[in-house]
């Protein structure tokens, strides 16, 4: 009878100490998984960021090179002397928010200014045409 009885405890500790064991693994399984997934979204969440802040890179400096377009076509058809820095538009740099996008107004807003200004500078017409 005590042999029986202490064969059970064993099957029992044996058990429960698999049972816990079990338990374990499949919890930190778990708690892995879940590491993983809250990495994987960082990882999402930084490329996303990234893409915008290109995205609105490219979006200041296509309106620094519409704006700069205006001014240096404005400024060859009143025939004042070609300064892109001296726009008060280069200046403020469109009003963007962070140092990357004022850079890339700054850059689409000399080269439509050159292209404006040369496009509609009258001296500058006469000698392609040949006058």
């Amino acid at each position: 009878m005590n042999k029986n009885k202490s064969t059970k405890r064993t099957i029992k500790g044996f058990g429960i100490g698999l049972a816990l064991l079990f338990s374990f693994i499949l919890l930190s399984g778990i708690d892995v998984n879940a590491q993983t997934m809250r990495q994987q979204e960082r990882r999402q969440d930084r490329r996303e960021d990234r893409q915008e802040r290109r995205e609105d890179r490219r979006d200041a400096r296509q309106d620094g090179y519409n704006d700069g377009l205006r001014e240096g076509a404005e400024d060859a058809r009143a025939r004042r002397r070609a300064n892109a820095q001296a726009e008060s538009d280069y200046r403020r740099a469109g009003g963007e928010n962070n140092q990357r996008e004022r850079q890339a107004y700054r850059t689409g807003f000399i080269q439509g200014y050159n292209e404006g200004y040369n496009r509609n500078n009258r001296r500058g017409n006469r000698n392609r045409r040949g006058y």
